[in-house]
């Protein structure tokens, strides 16, 4: 596993290599959602996961979204975490900012409970990044990075109860 090092997180032409499934994502919603949680016991929280495929490697909660992506980050650097092949669950909304610190870490797709800003949208079309929104139940919006999604096959899409997306 590669060590986590600021230089080397953005591929130099924007491409990143990692591709991931749609069944995944909606496997790592579902285990976000399952989680135990002060949102949903308090409100006023937001809630940030780390993921590799369905695996869940970290979660964090905390009264300011960027508060909850930096603690994450901070969590990838002190273990050597690289971010190349996970993704980002968070129920912030994804602003450039948020954007750049997902980038920053290397994690080439975000999902959101939330929307997300033209500013977050530019900037990560620019990275080349996957920022998908609005992820509810068994659905999402899908922003930018389309072609790094994997259609889930007719059988999976019937096993959820979802269309499946059309192959690009």
């Amino acid at each position: 596993s590669t060590k986590w090092a600021p230089w080397h997180i953005i591929p130099a032409d924007n491409k990143w290599a990692s591709r991931v499934a749609v069944a995944t994502i909606l496997q790592a919603l579902e285990q976000v959602r399952a989680l135990p949680s002060v949102h949903r016991e308090a409100g006023s929280v937001h809630g940030t996961a780390l993921l590799r495929d369905a695996e869940l490697l970290f979660h964090v909660e905390d009264v300011g979204r960027h508060n909850a992506v930096d603690t994450l980050a901070g969590w990838m650097g002190m273990h050597g975490v690289a971010g190349a092949d996970k993704l980002i669950v968070t129920t912030g909304r994804l602003t450039s900012e948020m954007v750049m610190k997902a980038a920053a870490c290397g994690v080439p797709t975000v999902v959101s409970r939330n929307g997300i800003t033209a500013m977050g949208l530019a900037l990560a079309q620019q990275l080349g990044m996957t920022l998908l929104g609005r992820a509810s139940g068994r659905r999402f919006i899908c922003y930018c990075g389309e072609e790094r999604l994997v259609p889930m096959t007719a059988a999976q899409a019937a096993d959820r109860g979802v269309d499946a997306m059309p192959p690009r």
